[in-house]
């Protein structure tokens, strides 16, 4: 690395560090944190915003203040817990790690990056996040904000996630950290990348600006590179609100490899998926559908009319709601499915207290006590 290179990167850290210790934000994961509480604020906060994770953090440290409570804890309870942040797979990883940490390590996380590789849910950024900001480690951690502030800064085009161009920003970020006070500079450039280098960048705001590479030369809406994003399909499902004359409802909790696994919802069917014709699934006799996939349906059900779209990170699906009645569900609590691995019963307005149930099963619940008309397909 040439002298003009290393001056360029420790100007970097320096003004970084400056400007943190002055405008870095006061997270309560950042009040002498440990291992543990930087481990749980940095799954929360993968593809969720701050001020949504705050509450969560809260609840949760209160809940499970340390990694052998949340090895203790049963996993229904965990994913009770984390119900409306999405992505539950954090949530298993959280509780598996846990109980690795718990088992293996004897509750102390390891220090060294190449072992906290090793639990489940910790990856090379998070483990780069635990090791400087925990252990106040001079190691890089590499997050969607420091890439978007260091391409911006050093000029790095390219694929960052892949082939010469990820050497080169990995390279650079730990030229940084060795500058020292990685835990700041880390910390820093996150802030920055969502404050005056966001995907709109704020340069007049910018401590970087004097020597920003994308400032210069007039390429701060092209750095870094933006990828295509991957192409929403479609998928229409039915699903059955199955009531007793107390209006309890019968639910089934998905199975833990399945997308939303281990949370509890209406019993679903697949209608179709990226149909070129959707109305087709409205004309659908789905009561034969509900006979095949549950035994003892009764007869007394209808079409409610509702329907419910929500967005998942890949797929838009789209829930059409079937109602029907009961004398009683006990009959088809024992049955198990390709698709459900319990049932129970519960009340529609106590289900988010009761059961850990997705952003897409609240909606459901609610229109279905709503009783709003919802628009035709297609959507």
């Amino acid at each position: 690395m040439s002298d003009s290179a290393q001056d360029n990167i420790q100007w970097y850290a320096q003004t970084l560090r400056d400007w943190f210790l002055k405008h870095g934000r006061k997270l309560p994961w950042r009040e002498a944190p440990t291992p543990y509480e930087v481990w749980v604020s940095e799954l929360m906060l993968q593809q969720t915003q701050v001020v949504t994770v705050l509450p969560y953090y809260a609840r949760w440290l209160e809940r499970f203040p340390t990694v052998e409570a949340l090895a203790r804890a049963d996993i229904s309870e965990v994913l009770q817990l984390w119900a409306g942040l999405g992505y539950y797979r954090r949530a298993r990883f959280l509780h598996e790690g846990a109980q690795i940490i718990t088992q293996q390590f004897g509750g102390n996380f390891p220090t060294d990056i190449k072992e906290l590789k090793k639990i489940r849910g910790i990856g090379s950024y998070t483990a780069g996040a635990i090791a400087s900001f925990a252990f106040h480690q001079n190691t890089a951690a590499i997050d969607g904000n420091v890439e978007r502030v260091m391409a911006r800064f050093f000029g790095i085009s390219g694929d960052l996630s892949r082939g010469k161009t990820r050497q080169a920003l990995e390279a650079t970020a730990n030229a940084v950290a060795a500058c020292g006070h990685a835990s700041d500079t880390n910390q820093a450039m996150m802030d920055l990348g969502t404050s005056a280098c966001a995907k709109i960048a704020h340069c007049e705001s910018c401590p970087l600006s004097q020597r920003c590479f994308a400032l210069k030369h007039g390429l701060t809406e092209s750095l870094p590179e933006k990828k295509t994003p991957p192409q929403k399909s479609q998928e229409f499902r039915a699903c059955l609100i199955l009531t007793e004359p107390d209006g309890n409802c019968l639910i089934a909790r998905r199975r833990s490899d399945l997308l939303l696994g281990g949370l509890w919802e209406f019993p679903m069917i697949t209608l179709s998926k990226d149909s070129p014709d959707p109305e087709a699934a409205v004309r659908l006799p789905r009561h034969h559908l509900w006979d095949a996939a549950l035994s003892n349906i009764p007869q007394h059900w209808k079409y409610s009319g509702h329907q419910v779209s929500h967005i998942f990170t890949h797929i838009k699906m789209t829930v059409l709601i079937d109602t029907a009645h009961c004398e009683s569900l006990a009959p088809l609590l024992k049955l198990q499915t390709e698709t459900y691995d319990a049932f129970d019963t519960a009340s529609l307005k106590d289900l988010a207290d009761t059961h850990a149930i997705s952003t897409l099963m609240k909606k459901l619940a609610r229109a279905a006590t709503a009783r709003q008309p919802q628009p035709k397909l297609p959507i």
